[in-house]
């Protein structure tokens, strides 16, 4: 719904609502039935037609902040988790999370700006998710703190980058080959 994400890549909360549903149907046409060794589900805020996420399987996220919704996630069986504004995103880089796991603890995919893309792990541990500083440049700084006080192996995959703001649509619509205007053009 328009406002309920995030507007700072654009102008407008109908523009930015538009890029977002953009972005998930990036994500769905990579992660999507059959195209890597996972089952992928998508957890979600709000209710919307089924027919977008035909033949992935919708569960309600719970209430809560981020890290609380991605514990969750966790606790129900969930072995990755991973974001839907990452034009890089595919899945084989889920399969490369979900086989690191046979080694380690903690799969972390990093994202440019500090923060992670994906998380992956093969049993669930909550204090990976409180006191987080979400939405800065400290995520994985901190998350990594935490896996270490907890002596969890990780392993630490390619860094990707999201879209968070005007800069990073540009540099994604220039990979699909348009041109956005400049507010000077």
């Amino acid at each position: 719904r328009p406002g309920a994400g995030r507007t700072r890549f654009c102008h407008g909360a109908d523009r930015a609502l538009e890029v977002y549903e953009r972005l998930v149907a990036s994500t769905l046409r990579k992660l999507a039935p059959g195209s890597g060794r996972f089952v992928a589900e998508v957890w979600l805020e709000g209710v919307a037609p089924a027919s977008v996420f035909d033949g992935f399987r919708v569960i309600p996220q719970p209430s809560g902040d981020l890290g609380s919704r991605m514990a969750a996630a966790f606790e129900s069986g969930v072995s990755a988790l991973v974001g839907t504004d990452i034009p890089a995103m595919t899945a084989s880089y889920v399969d490369q999370a979900l086989d690191a796991l046979a080694s380690a603890d903690l799969v972390l995919g990093p994202v440019a700006d500090g923060g992670y893309c994906l998380i992956a792990m093969n049993a669930p541990h909550p204090a990976l998710f409180e006191g987080i500083p979400w939405s800065t440049a400290r995520v994985v700084t901190e998350t990594l703190a935490v896996a270490k006080r907890l002596s969890l192996a990780v392993t630490m995959l390619d860094e990707l980058w999201d879209v968070d703001d005007e800069v990073d649509l540009r540099r994604w619509q220039l990979q699909q080959g348009e041109h956005t205007p400049r507010p000077s053009d």
